[in-house]
């Protein structure tokens, strides 16, 4: 092996434990919140049916996701028991894979120490790690795009069908986590990218027969099986699933979007704290790549990859927070590059401007937090009280990081490479604090806790029921924790099914059903949000678990 190789693969490997080593601990301290439970408890009940085909949540089918997720979390029930941290590992190795292909493209795009450094800016960012420690679609979705770019470049390099094949694989990967968009993305970056130079490059990839056979079989049996399971699916699936979702007109509306501004606001804090190098990087890093650099000609994929993803969700009518993740790869090795420059230019002292940026931002924290929580209020309505819960936290975040940014700062005009060290200190430090955040706000996000009190306290006969919830698949968390299927009060006509669900499956209630359980002999639990105005016609039940943010009733003591 040559000396560079072998020096490329220690590289990358120190790059996978350091991820490992922010990553793995979380695994077993952050308790599933409600936003991902569901990913957690579809598999349970899908292991416990034996049908690996048919989905159900809560007892109820969910057909609004495709199944590759489940299924590698049914693998990991397998190998470690079912658990929350087994739950996690598919995540975990996604993370890991994401890292591990970013840093390969960055090698293919631009050079060795920039992957390398694009690789930490990712594992570092917050958004990354923050969402990277719930169960999520979307990180197969970024995995599979990485993948299908990554041999979009080999191919490029050397036109042989195992790349052909190898990137409808990945198309087919990432349509099986997530639907069409798994197929849209990777697709229109690489089209867009081949076109002006490389028609002929491009025409031989997407029109080789084998690739959309390959695709096809992959995919085609998993639609016409549950087609013929839930009649009226694949109409759900693709109509009101795929295209009325990006229209902001699927039924129900299961999502309070964000507007465009917000979203671009997560957008940048999801990079922090390198979101502040960003503008100047990108404006170098357009200058100084194309088709006439040598060397880089190919890096411009990277702007593009970018510029699709953000302009998909942009212009899309239904948008979350985390859906600008696939765009945080690509920015990544951008960042990596700007910081690849500043050490071989040793009296570089651009750094120094982020640095002190970074410095009174952080003092602001404790400003900022009360406006960051009304925007995730009016998504969700259990990030209410979220600022008085962190703010002593917050008050250490704003003597530390300011600190260290400021000394950094200083750094800067001696010694100009101590800034990109400062910054990765500085990365590392807010993911810590982004762990310690996340822990005390899980009281409120999960239901692990009144969970565990049910599976101890509540007996055989006795009913689970919750309300206060926007979407159904939120009641995920404590039916998980609880070990059994639980009824979701509607009111308001919220939550509510996006198909057809016969009476006997629907574990959905009308108050005057709950208040004829409430009333009769056997035992009810209810929880509740304290946010929410008690229901006068409960009369006057008994307290049984008071938690953060949450109450558990009790009718009969």
């Amino acid at each position: 092996m040559k000396r560079s190789s072998l020096f490329a693969l220690w590289s990358g490997f120190f790059l996978l434990l350091l991820a490992l080593a922010v990553y793995l601990p979380p695994l077993f301290r952050v308790p599933l919140i409600r936003a991902e439970a569901m990913y957690a408890l579809i598999p349970k009940e899908m292991l416990a049916s034996g049908h690996w085909l048919l989905a159900t949540l809560n007892g109820v089918p969910y057909l609004d996701k495709p199944p590759l997720l489940y299924w590698l979390t049914i693998l990991s029930y397998k190998i470690f028991g079912v658990s929350a941290a087994a739950a996690r590992v598919p995540t975990l190795l996604s993370t890991l894979g994401e890292i591990w292909l970013t840093y390969l493209l960055g090698r293919r795009l631009i050079n060795p120490r920039a992957a390398w450094l694009g690789g930490f800016v990712l594992l570092s960012s917050i958004g990354f790690f923050a969402l990277h420690l719930q169960i999520l679609t979307d990180h197969l979705i970024t995995l599979f795009l990485l993948a299908s770019l990554y041999f979009v470049v080999r191919w490029q390099e050397e036109p042989h069908w195992r790349w052909s094949l190898a990137f409808y694989l990945a198309l087919a990967g990432g349509f099986m986590s997530k639907g069409f968009i798994g197929l849209v993305f990777p697709l229109l970056i690489s089209a867009i990218y081949l076109w002006p130079r490389h028609r002929a490059s491009l025409a031989r990839l997407f029109v080789n027969p084998w690739g959309p056979a390959l695709l096809a079989v992959v995919v085609v049996p998993w639609f016409v099986a549950v087609e013929q399971a839930h009649p009226g699916f694949l109409s759900h699936q693709i109509i009101n699933e795929q295209i009325m979702r990006f229209l902001g007109k699927r039924q129900p509306p299961d999502i309070t979007p964000f507007p465009v501004v917000q979203f671009w606001i997560f957008f940048a804090i999801w990079l922090m704290p390198w979101t502040l190098m960003l503008p100047e990087a990108l404006y170098r890093f357009w200058r100084e790549t194309g088709p006439r650099v040598p060397g880089l000609e190919k890096a411009r994929l990277l702007l593009i990859w970018a510029g699709v993803v953000m302009v998909f969700f942009t212009l899309s009518s239904s948008r979350i927070e985390y859906y600008s993740l696939p765009a945080l790869p690509p920015l990544a090795l951008v960042l990596g590059w700007r910081l690849d420059r500043s050490l071989a230019q040793p009296r570089d002292r651009s750094l120094r401007w982020p640095l002190l940026a970074t410095g009174l931002l952080g003092l602001g924290v404790l400003f900022l937090l009360p406006h960051l929580e009304r925007i995730c209020g009016d998504n969700r309505r259990e990030f209410i009280g979220m600022f008085q819960l962190i703010q002593p936290l917050a008050r250490q975040f704003t003597y530390w990081l300011p600190g260290l940014a400021f000394l950094g700062f200083l750094a800067c005009w001696w010694r100009p490479r101590a800034g990109v060290a400062c910054m990765g200190a500085l990365a590392l430090m807010i993911s810590y604090f982004t762990l310690q955040t996340l822990l005390l706000l899980s009281p409120h996000l999960s239901d692990k806790i009144p969970g565990e009190f049910l599976r101890q306290r509540a007996g055989p006969q006795d009913l689970l029921a919750m309300e206060s919830i926007e979407e159904f698949e939120y009641g995920a968390s404590l039916a998980y924790y609880a070990g059994r299927p639980i009824f979701i009060v509607q009111r308001q006509g919220m939550p509510q099914f996006p198909y057809p669900v016969s009476p006997r499956e629907s574990n959905l209630i009308t108050p005057a059903r709950l208040h004829e359980l409430w009333d009769g002999p056997r035992r009810v639990f209810l929880l509740v949000d304290e946010v929410t105005a008690p229901d006068q016609q409960l009369g006057k039940a008994s307290v049984a678990l008071e938690t953060p943010g949450k109450r558990l009733l009790v009718n009969h003591p």
